[in-house]
């Protein structure tokens, strides 16, 4: 089981276009440590081919793509190609849908998302209605606690994490906001156990399958821990979570008009009762933090901040690392990382 951290950032990336705080302005003097919007890529087979699924394709999409050969047209393939064939949705935000725009041109893929989401993408958002001669999208509904599957490999479980509406949706609009925000959990249903080092269009990745592979969860909103979130997270391996913000008042902090991070759908990090906290409880051999803010000072490798996240025993994702059969490797698949590593490689 493959996937690819494409982008970490919370919707407006680092560095926002329209921020000066300390850490946009880092980034824009190191590109290095930049972060485009938060996304995956995640491998499965289909009819003895490797095809991906994009998980909330956001407005750096086609950026992301470009860094990663598996993601792009075959050697030897047609003028049109692709080996992306399905997008999944965790929720209607627009820096996890406004990626859609970037699949437009002639594409086949479909589209998985719950109910209340298609809704939103046929009314408050009808991006729907705007594809609708560009690509051939299939919508699929995805059903909580009823799983599907990608291709002939991967199972896929969603979890409602939340009614939350985005922004955009207004408080008249009749979308049912049933389970408008999801976590996903991975899991691999090819029964092997070869060992062999494996090669996606003229890329090495050494990426051993065996049949006890364990699940990965995706969460990149959470408002609040529940039993829900617990049930997502239960025998993974592998999580990767809400890091939004570490305080409840982080942006005010800053001068930013803007409310806190629960009333904008993200538990913090911090406190008694924050994802660090929830997080000691939780056995996942790797935790990962993920859809990281801008201003958030854990992207600081000598803030307080940091140090604290590390001393839990949590690591901080960043664009272009990926997860191969319980290893980590950033930012690519080509140097394994010890569990142990994995947070001196990501401060490099």
């Amino acid at each position: 089981m493959r996937l690819i951290v494409l982008g970490t950032g919370a919707g407006g990336g680092c560095p926002q276009w329209n921020c000066g705080c300390e850490n946009c302005n880092f980034a824009r003097n190191n590109p290095e440590s930049a972060r485009t919007t938060d996304s995956l890529a995640f491998a499965y087979e289909e009819n003895g081919r490797t095809a991906w699924a994009i998980v909330n394709p956001g407005v750096d999409l086609r950026h992301q793509l470009a860094r990663h050969p598996e993601l792009q047209p075959p050697i030897g393939g047609g003028v049109r190609d692709t080996p992306i064939g399905s997008v999944i949705l965790t929720d209607g935000e627009l820096d996890h849908t406004m990626g859609l725009i970037n699949l437009r041109e002639g594409s086949r893929l479909k589209v998985f998302a719950t109910a209340a989401v298609l809704d939103l993408m046929e009314t408050a958002f009808p991006i729907k209605a705007v594809l609708r001669n560009y690509a051939n999208l299939e919508f699929c509904t995805i059903v909580p606690g009823v799983p599907f599957m990608l291709g002939d490999s991967v199972k896929v479980t969603a979890v409602g994490l939340s009614d939350r509406q985005p922004r955009y949706a207004s408080e008249h609009s009749h979308s049912s906001t049933a389970d408008a925000v999801i976590g996903l959990k991975f899991e691999d249903k090819v029964e092997s156990s070869s060992a062999n080092e494996v090669e996606i269009n003229g890329v090495e990745a050494r990426c051993t399958r065996s049949p006890d592979t364990s699940a990965i969860a995706y969460a990149p909103q959470i408002g609040t821990w529940d039993k829900s979130v617990d049930s997502l997270l239960e025998g993974c391996e592998a999580v990767l979570v809400d890091g939004t913000f570490y305080t409840s008042h982080e942006l005010q902090s800053l001068g930013v008009s803007a409310g806190s991070a629960e009333t904008m759908g993200h538990l913090p990090l911090s406190g008694p009762n924050g994802i660090l906290a929830k997080l000691e409880n939780v056995k996942a051999r790797i935790k990962l933090l993920t859809h990281i803010n801008n201003t958030n000072p854990i992207l600081r490798d000598n803030s307080t901040e940091r140090r604290a996240v590390e001393n839990a025993g949590v690591k901080i994702a960043v664009d272009g690392m990926s997860i191969c059969s319980g290893s980590v490797y950033a930012p690519s698949c080509s140097t394994s990382l010890s569990t142990e590593k994995v947070g001196d490689k990501l401060r490099d």
